[in-house]
């Protein structure tokens, strides 16, 4: 028992000391390039351990997907920042940002029941294209509409998933609807008219209030005066005919003989 003991906490203290010291040398500035090498493959290897424990349990460890693709997104950024070209370098954000996403769409596409996971994962997508139009020097896109129409598109997506799911989420189609229009909208270089088109909207949802009148014909109006002439007269009174009953023995009795003149 002593002896196992002892050989734990060597190996603490082996750990201990070797953190240490990889510590101590990064301050001196002695790795220089290798440091970022090092954490890459650390986040790698970390985010790898978390992936193994999502796919062993599937339906009940589902939550081990968002730290994986994390820890994998950000070992990316790492390694982006520090040996990939310019270019990559400068979308590292969007894609550590889109790796998140990523974790919340292995969530949905392996248990269908976490329907909600449709929401973030969306969500993180649309702004790591934000991030990426604008740090990838993409100039003939907005940001903003890149954003709208992202959300709308996830919104649409849930909304397409009802009969998938077997769940009432049709409820998606209205903000869709919103967030794909602003989206377009904010696209065209005609941004002004946003303001143009929710007054348009009311007046054109009241004029069809107004215009669209039930249509009455004569016959229903005839049908309606005899159905309410009915209703207002006195109910008549029954009649309830009281039935007659004729024993065999008083059918068969013989009739009085005659009196003899």
């Amino acid at each position: 028992m002593q002896a196992q003991l002892k050989n734990t906490n060597t190996l603490w203290g082996v750990l201990l000391v070797a953190l240490g010291a990889f510590f101590l040398l990064q301050v001196t500035g002695i790795f220089g390039i290798l440091t970022s090498l090092f954490w890459s493959v650390a986040l790698a290897a970390a985010g790898a351990v978390f992936l193994y424990v999502f796919l062993t349990a599937l339906h009940t460890r589902w939550w081990a997907a968002i730290p994986g693709f994390t820890l994998l997104g950000l070992a990316a950024m790492t390694f982006y920042n520090r040996f990939a070209p310019p270019f990559f370098s400068d979308i590292g954000a969007a894609v550590f940002l889109a790796s998140i996403g990523a974790g919340f769409a292995a969530i949905f596409f392996t248990n269908r029941e976490q329907w909600w996971a449709i929401i973030p994962g969306g969500a993180l997508f649309s702004v790591a294209g934000v991030v990426l139009v604008a740090q990838g020097g993409i100039g003939f896109l907005n940001p903003a509409s890149v954003l709208f129409i992202g959300l709308g598109l996830t919104f649409g997506f849930l909304g397409l998933m009802s009969s998938y799911l077997n769940t009432n989420l049709r409820w998606a189609y209205i903000p869709a609807a919103v967030l794909l229009v602003m989206g377009i909208v904010i696209f065209t270089p005609f941004v002004g008219t946003l303001g143009f088109i929710w007054p348009l909207a009311f007046v054109a949802g009241g004029a069809y209030l107004i215009l669209r009148r039930p249509q009455s014909t004569g016959g229903t109006d005839n049908l309606q005066v005899h159905s309410a002439a009915a209703e207002d007269a006195p109910p008549t009174p029954t009649v309830q005919a009281t039935p007659v009953f004729v024993t065999p023995a008083a059918a068969e009795e013989p009739s009085e003989p005659a009196l003899a003149r």
